[in-house]
């Protein structure tokens, strides 16, 4: 069987019209390589136990890509490794990005175990990123722990004023969701500095040892529909527990998690919120703030704070169901371009140029590649 794995033909893939488009890719994983970060660890204990024989990782995955494709996990750098402003430029050349939001992907460390570990990893990344990136005038996006909300304020505190920072980059997952009340002091600093909060998906995936995970066995199940769902969750909870009301200003991008469910998010959210409302009001913000009621509808919330950007697109081939499905999200309002660069799943560009759903449709194309994005960056 051929092989799935293929560096892509950026003269192939890319249209040249994509070129005369301005496009920013809300998605760009930077990769050092842990001897890139060790120099970054200041504290010699959280170092000494990081280059331990277990390294990085002292957790196995239960799922991994490479089963699931011939060339194992070397699907995660189809494209290539990014780990230089070079490296990056070079990309971005091939697939007509003209600004590339990076982020440094240390998406395993929502599963690991040590905190303090964690937070050493989490910090040195940043240190790499403000150097070879932010100093640059590379637009970056940089991490906050979730696991530590005091953590996650220490680094805000440390870099959030820096030109070039232009989000705030964490994690959905199986665990608490974002709408928990002990995040309230995250939110009400990412909107002090005019930061959106940018949500990957973690590598914990589903909930391990149980019944659900168990039973998944294919990288379609749990990349496929793990992080869509759980994405999904993570809005509803946000929703309706008043996080948009106390914190107005504040927007949420969710980064890998799917698109197409906002339609079904969106009906039924305000179906179910119209038949039973009263219990927003025994909510904890809603009851420490005195209120009884959502201050709009749930779905004005989904368009207005929450966005999803679009990788992997799975737009339909037909344009009239595609341009159904795009009203239907409000996806002049809520989708970002992104591509995931350089991962086998990369989303050129190419949909909005050979499509007739944006063919037709410019200021679609435009909301969807740049202007939203623009509207919500800190540039």
């Amino acid at each position: 069987m051929e092989s799935s794995i293929r560096r892509l033909d950026s003269n192939a893939e890319v249209p040249e019209e994509a070129y005369d488009v301005e496009v920013i890719d809300m998605d760009f994983h930077v990769n050092p390589l842990e001897e890139e970060l060790r120099p970054y660890i200041e504290d010699e204990r959280a170092l000494d136990r990081l280059t331990t024989e277990f390294g990085m990782w002292p957790i196995p995955d239960k799922w991994d890509a490479a089963f699931a494709i011939s060339e194992g996990n070397e699907g995660l750098f189809t494209q290539g490794r990014a780990e230089t402003i070079e490296d990056v430029e070079e990309a971005c050349e091939k697939f007509a990005i003209d600004t590339p939001i990076v982020n440094c992907a240390l998406n395993m460390l929502p599963q690991q175990h040590h905190p303090v570990l964690k937070n050493a990893v989490l910090e040195a990344g940043n240190s790499y990123m403000l150097d070879h990136f932010v100093d640059e005038g590379v637009p970056t996006a940089l991490s906050i722990s979730k696991w530590d909300v005091d953590h996650a304020l220490k680094e805000l505190d440390r870099w959030g004023n820096e030109d070039n920072v232009v989000a705030a980059y964490s994690w959905f997952d199986p665990r608490e969701p974002w709408g928990v009340e002990a995040f309230d002091p995250v939110f009400e600093k990412l909107e002090s500095l005019g930061l959106p909060l940018l949500l990957h998906g973690s590598l914990a995936f589903w909930p391990q040892h149980s019944y659900v995970g168990d039973e998944m066995l294919t990288w379609t199940e749990v990349l496929g529909f793990d992080w869509p769902i759980h994405g999904m969750v993570n809005t509803v909870n946000m929703i309706m527990r008043g996080v948009f009301d106390r914190y107005p200003d504040l927007n949420v991008v969710f980064q890998e998690a799917g698109h197409w469910w906002l339609p079904f998010a969106r009906y039924r959210m305000d179906e179910f919120y119209e038949m039973h409302p009263e219990d927003i009001q025994i909510t904890p913000r809603k009851f420490a703030d005195g209120e009884h009621y959502l201050e709009r509808p749930p779905s004005e919330y989904l368009r207005d704070n929450i966005y999803v950007c679009t990788q992997p697109f799975a737009l339909p081939r037909r344009a009239g169901e595609a341009r159904s499905m795009l009203d239907l999200s409000m996806a002049s309002d809520t989708f970002l371009y992104s591509s995931d660069w350089p991962h086998q799943t990369l989303d050129p560009p190419t949909w909005f140029f050979r499509n007739r759903a944006f063919s037709d449709n410019e200021p679609l194309r435009d909301a969807i590649l740049h202007e939203n994005a623009e509207e919500i960056l800190r540039f």
